[in-house]
């Protein structure tokens, strides 16, 4: 890891303060100098406890081998800026590749959907964006660990807050293994509902492409679906019905949604016919 620079760590200082969202960015681009100087300042109760709440949090990712990605550096996702919101930085533990295939779904699917999720994610050769959850997500993670494949999770927890509790091994595994582990909180911060739900739109900005497995009408997946549709990203969903995993499939066919087949081989025939297709000639 990088150590992280004065720049760097005045950004970490605001966002401890709370400071809004836009004027991270603009800090982080070098667009507000009148908020870099009272965060440089030696007045002030609030701002010297934040300089060092940004130091130990600092310590803690460099102990984590983890990167601070502000919005301003080459490494930050390209495809991140296509959102109103993006995250004025980053924190990745291991090697962030570009693009992928978002592979989504339910937190408790039946066990074909699960496994069409592995054998998919494994065959598609194409790194595999997704969230760390259980069910569809850990499976499609673990599918790109069988490949080797890297793959990435956008988390709703801080580093070092791995969430839930019990994919740590397999946290591990996708750093190892070249994938990456990226969160825009803060690090240790736990997870909310909210969080949860925020970083749903990282996994549809990273994807060229999402692929919806199985989902509950209200499902935090269709979340993740409905921000692709908003970037113009491709959109699939597999044609799977009679069970309420499905019901999201069934409302993200009718929002546009395009149908894949529930047979790993067809589905990723389908799914290349389309990429074909788009390719420049």
């Amino acid at each position: 890891m990088r150590e992280m620079s004065h720049d760097q760590l005045a950004l970490l200082t605001a966002a401890y303060m709370h400071v809004p969202a836009r004027r991270l960015r603009a800090l982080a681009r070098g667009e507000d100098s009148s908020l870099k100087e009272w965060l440089e300042s030696d007045s002030g109760r609030r701002v010297a406890h934040a300089r060092r709440q940004a130091r130990d949090a600092a310590h803690a990712l460099a102990a984590m081998g983890a990167s601070f990605v502000s919005i301003a550096d080459a490494r930050y996702p390209e495809s991140l800026r296509d959102l109103d919101e993006p995250p004025a930085f980053l924190s990745v533990r291991g090697n962030l590749p570009r693009g992928g295939v978002a592979v989504i779904g339910t937190r408790t699917p039946p066990e074909q959907a699960r496994q069409f999720a592995r054998e998919f994610s494994a065959r598609l050769g194409e790194p595999i964006v997704s969230g760390l959850a259980l069910g569809i997500d850990a499976a499609a993670h673990r599918g790109a660990l069988d490949a080797g494949m890297p793959t990435v999770a956008y988390v709703g927890t801080g580093l070092g807050a791995t969430y839930p509790p019990e994919h740590r091994n397999l946290e591990e595994e996708i750093v190892a293994n070249g994938g990456a582990i990226v969160s825009e909180r803060l690090p240790g911060e736990g997870a909310t509902k909210s969080t949860l739900a925020h970083r749903d739109r990282l996994q549809a900005a990273h994807a060229s492409t999402v692929v919806l497995v199985a989902s509950e009408s209200d499902g935090g997946a269709m979340l993740t679906m409905r921000f692709a549709k908003q970037l113009g990203r491709p959109r699939f969903a597999l044609a799977a019905y009679g069970d309420r995993c499905y019901t999201g499939n069934a409302q993200a066919h009718a929002d546009g949604a395009r149908a894949l087949p529930f047979d790993v081989e067809r589905a990723l025939n389908e799914l290349q016919e389309f990429s074909k297709r788009l390719a420049p000639v």
